[in-house]
């Protein structure tokens, strides 16, 4: 018998749960229950969960398809996005919308944070669907874009307003190549594979008109009624398909409210948990 419900988030993606414990996902029916809710609602809100690094990574590998590595629970205790906790990523500023290194052939699968510590008003995550925006992308837009590729680089891409923006430099960056109508490797939805912070032009197109282009997909991918906004509590759980999804955050400043979020990740193929790669950043 289920003793957690499910809410809907949004029609199109995102759900709620509430009343899980942690000690439920030694269960395999609860296990494969929830990577059917994973795979169709992207994005996963537990509230009020006490979860440790371990199970989070459990979690993150479960939703990915594999097995979460006996020796996790000894590797640490995960890292930390946080304007209070020394050393930890991506202190203060406001992210534009991405995916965890879209500049990469082997990209991050599935992210999670875990909330530490939150003092109110505590900046929120923004996600947006790349799926849902391709599958109600315009008819015009779908032929212009139809066989085209991009240009994903971890370096610095500015466009827009990026006074507040947190700009990772990077000597070197690496990028990769991808078609803007990318196939899911897990679901084989169609992904619209684009995005403010790392995609930096389309192949093959004059300047103007590649950014002119991908401006306007980015308008259509970032419609605000398309959005979800997570508003952050301590012990939330928030676990998404970072290839199917997008996330974005206002600016946090460093003297702010504290906003110490732990994070766990999954790759693919899985990279060791001790690798913080760059742009791990929400």
């Amino acid at each position: 018998m289920q003793v957690w419900d499910v809410h809907e988030i949004t029609p199109e993606f995102g759900s709620e749960i509430t009343g899980f414990h942690a000690d439920l996902l030694s269960d395999a029916a609860i296990r494969s229950t929830l990577k059917d809710l994973f795979d169709r609602r992207a994005v996963l809100v537990f509230q009020n969960l006490e979860i440790t690094h371990a199970q989070q990574t459990d979690l993150c590998m479960l939703f990915s398809g594999e097995e979460a590595p006996p020796e996790a629970e000894s590797r640490g205790d995960g890292w930390y996005i946080s304007n209070d906790r020394p050393n930890a990523a991506a202190p203060f500023g406001r992210l534009q919308f991405h995916s965890d290194m879209m500049w990469s052939d082997k990209p991050c699968e599935v992210l999670s944070l875990y909330g530490i510590d939150i003092e109110q008003p505590v900046v929120p995550t923004t996600f947006a669907s790349a799926v849902q925006a391709w599958s109600t992308l315009p008819e015009d837009l779908r032929v212009r874009v139809d066989g085209l590729s991009a240009v994903h680089t971890a370096g610095e891409v500015r466009r827009g307003n990026v006074e507040d923006v947190l700009v990772s430099r990077v000597e070197q960056p690496p990028s990769t190549v991808k078609p803007v109508a990318l196939p899911h490797p897990r679901t084989g939805e169609s992904i619209l594979y684009a995005c403010e912070q790392m995609t930096q032009e389309i192949v093959g197109l004059p300047g103007e008109e590649s950014e002119q282009l991908l401006v306007e997909l980015f308008e259509h991918l970032y419609r605000p009624a398309s959005l979800l906004h997570h508003e952050w509590r301590k012990q939330d759980l928030v676990i998404w398909d970072n290839l199917a999804l997008q996330h974005a955050r206002p600016n946090v400043r460093s003297d702010g409210p504290r906003r110490t979020l732990r994070k766990v990740a999954s790759f693919i193929p899985p990279l060791s948990l001790n690798q913080r790669p760059v742009h791990s950043t929400v």
